[in-house]
């Protein structure tokens, strides 16, 4: 046995300051160690950002961009989580400490799932905040070659001609592209069958292959393959026409306004984060977003940096989410 020294009380916050202090036992020496984490300014441990999409996605990248030219004095990590309609990963930020080092990425779906879904375990009014907006990105409407419609004109003409016959796929039920789906089904008055993939690849590859007659996803996904010669664009639903694929009309312009809209990926945290947080993700967010290298390169993959303020995100939303939530009621669209 051996006699432990006695530490004089003046010392404490000195030891506790260099992590010598484990002599003195485990609860007289972590108590300090928390105090002190507590009152550090934010962020004063590593970031994470959840992004309710599978890895590789517009959503995923653009994450990435932002963790990795975020410079917050912590390191800021991106954590795929997939399943569900975005409902898993959506929950896993609700749950998340309200401090401001847990964020959310996520798209146009989050201002539909209540209107779309019962008994959801969180309530995206409730337990979110906004931070900002990162990028928004046109949509393209596009038809496998072998369907005779060289026009969206045509094209509703056809599946006139055709009910049920005609089919578009999609990146997953309650998506936006589906909302847009269903926009054109009210207007033009026509029955074409949605079939939903888990996401944008495999609904492409089924347009091309032949498995579906069209694809309604985002423009990253399906320029390539308009370029290519492998598929046939329609119409893009951006205001004007995009430098990706400029041959194709915009949506005005092919006779179908109803689709006219945009994708985007937006950053939120949960509700009880703090304002003083809240402004400085925002503000780190939107400097990165501002970076010329950054939006060059967003642009090359036809992502549009769109920085702005937490309250212009926030009016976005409650738009957003008017206009879908009529798309649903009209449409009677639900998912269980």
């Amino acid at each position: 046995m051996f006699a432990m020294k006695r530490v004089p009380s003046w010392r404490f916050g000195f030891l506790n300051k260099f992590a010598l202090c484990g002599v003195v036992g485990t609860a007289a020496a972590m108590a300090p160690v928390v105090g002190v984490a507590a009152d550090q300014p934010f962020p004063w441990k590593p970031l994470r950002i959840i992004v309710p999409f599978p890895a590789g996605g517009s959503y995923d990248v653009v994450a990435r961009v932002v963790a990795q030219r975020m410079q917050l004095g912590q390191n800021v990590l991106v954590d795929d989580r997939p399943g569900g309609g975005t409902v898993i990963g959506v929950e896993m930020a609700a749950r998340a400490p309200g401090d401001g080092h847990t964020l959310l990425a996520t798209g146009p779906s989050f201002v539909t799932l209540h209107a779309l879904r019962s008994n959801l375990p969180f309530d995206t009014d409730k337990d979110f905040k906004p931070v900002g907006l990162a990028i928004e990105l046109p949509m393209v409407w596009a038809v496998n070659l072998s369907l005779p419609a060289k026009n969206m004109k045509e094209y509703i003409a056809l599946a006139r001609a055709r009910p049920g016959a005609i089919s578009y796929g999609t990146a997953g039920a309650g998506t936006i592209h589906n909302m847009l789906g269903e926009a054109l089904k009210l207007a033009a008055k026509v029955d074409i069958t949605h079939v939903p993939f888990p996401g944008e690849p495999p609904a492409v590859t089924a347009a091309v292959g032949g498995h579906v007659t069209g694809v309604l996803v985002n423009i990253t996904s399906t320029a390539p393959f308009i370029n290519a010669g492998k598929l046939r664009g329609l119409a893009v639903t951006s205001a004007t026409r995009d430098t990706l694929i400029p041959e194709v009309p915009t949506a005005r312009e092919a006779g179908a306004p109803e689709i006219e809209a945009t994708n985007w990926n937006g950053y939120f945290v949960p509700a009880a984060t703090p304002s003083a947080a809240i402004t400085r993700l925002n503000v780190e967010l939107n400097r990165v977003l501002n970076i010329p290298e950054v939006r060059d390169n967003l642009r090359a993959q036809g992502l549009r940096a769109a920085p702005g303020s937490a309250e212009q995100f926030a009016a976005l939303l409650k738009a957003e989410g008017a206009r879908y939530g009529k798309i649903i009621k009209e449409a009677n669209i639900k998912i269980d």
